[in-house]
């Protein structure tokens, strides 16, 4: 297969082929270019072979996010093209996803006794797949959707924020039911996204918590069901939700629940905890503004591995999940092509004296001569110390 040639988002143009398309569509969702995201999936369902599930669900989520959230009919007939093909393939688990999801789709639009009958059947669906999760989401979706076929309301869509928030308290609620804890965050405990979930991260090992459920919100992948994957990942929503014994724990971020505060909580639950500890804070959640995911992960490589083994930076880095850029044919070598155009954006941040998830700068970071960060980008660190006596002289 030749490699993909899609259009850079925005420009309007289809790429070359099925595949290509495919991907080019999903590279404009994940960037927020919606139209540019419908022009290539349109072109997808037209290649040999494009009309696939896949295919479809992006084409309905990206027609749904061109409205900012607030629907289109325009989207049903994909989801509804969609359960037939998953239905051909006799694909159980996938059907019951796509009714989910069409179903989602027919409550916020109003159509609350459509919604219902498909709930229905997406509810079936997951009880045959022996899916308790989706059982319990579908079960809330249909509540919902029942309400509004009673009291003859307004769609849910007219108020785009509040359905969004509406959704993900169902899907969250159906997701922790049975379970200890979990976070929803976005990145991962090894590689954190954003300054509140890099703090989220800091506060758990703080409080000794080795081990709970955690699902990325930037790349949910089975976590979240078909049709919902922009959602979790909305504006209108914060993050990280953590979740404790199907409850969601207020505030937790913030100095009025301690470490030990939160470590009594866990541990009332039954999670499983360590010894309470604090890690080097490399405060990669200051750099991530501006940056790709695997750019914020490699800034938070370096700080603890440096900038030297291109090749071991490159592997972790494929290890997290990550897809690395690769224009050059080496992996190694395209990761010192990108630190070469990150240094100096890392170097200015640093030079500015950020405020760190853990809540301190540089320079009063316990931690600072773990980090290789200063060394990576050429700007040694200056204790508080140094500042002083430099305020003397």
């Amino acid at each position: 297969m030749t490699a993909p040639v899609g259009h850079d988002c925005g420009q309007g143009e289809a790429a070359a082929d099925g595949a290509g398309a495919l991907e080019a569509g999903q590279r404009c969702l994940k960037e927020g270019d919606a139209a540019g995201a419908v022009v290539n999936l349109e072109e997808a369902l037209l290649r040999p072979g494009g009309d696939c599930v896949d295919a479809r669900l992006l084409l309905a989520e990206a027609l749904w996010q061109e409205t900012g959230g607030k629907g289109t009919e325009k989207a049903l007939p994909h989801y509804e093209r969609a359960g037939e093909l998953a239905a051909e393939a006799g694909d159980t688990a996938k059907q019951a996803m796509v009714a989910l999801g069409h179903g989602f789709a027919l409550t916020h639009l109003g159509r609350a006794k459509d919604a219902v009958e498909v709930l229905s059947r997406a509810r079936a669906l997951a009880e045959a797949d022996g899916n308790p999760e989706a059982v319990r989401f579908v079960e809330r979706l249909m509540e919902q959707a029942q309400t509004l076929a009673v009291e003859g309301a307004q769609p849910l869509a007219a108020d785009g924020q509040e359905a969004v928030r509406v959704t993900w308290r169902h899907f969250a609620e159906a997701k922790v039911s049975s379970k200890l804890a979990v976070l929803f965050m976005r990145g991962t405990l090894h590689s954190p996204l954003d300054e509140d979930s890099q703090r989220g991260v800091s506060k758990l090992r703080a409080a000794g918590c080795v081990s709970l459920e955690v699902v990325d919100v930037c790349n949910p992948g089975a976590d979240v069901p078909e049709g919902l994957q922009a959602i979790s990942n909305s504006i209108h929503l914060a993050f990280p939700q953590l979740f404790i014994a199907g409850v969601e724990c207020e505030a937790w971020l913030g100095a009025e629940l301690s470490a030990d505060a939160l470590r009594e909580r866990l541990g009332a639950a039954g999670v499983e905890l360590g010894k309470p500890h604090e890690e080097p804070c490399h405060g990669t959640g200051a750099f991530a503004e501006g940056l790709e995911p695997w750019e914020t992960a490699l800034v938070q490589l370096v700080s603890q591995h440096g900038a030297a083994d291109w090749a071991l930076l490159g592997s972790k880095l494929l290890d997290q999940g990550h897809k690395v850029p690769n224009e050059v044919g080496d992996v190694a070598e395209a990761i010192r092509v990108a630190w070469e155009r990150l240094a100096p954006l890392v170097k200015e941040k640093l030079q500015d004296q950020p405020e760190m998830p853990c809540g301190h700068s540089c320079n009063t970071c316990p931690t600072r001569h773990d980090c290789q960060l200063h060394d990576a980008v050429g700007d040694a660190p200056r204790d508080i110390e140094d500042l002083a006596a430099g305020r003397k002289r």
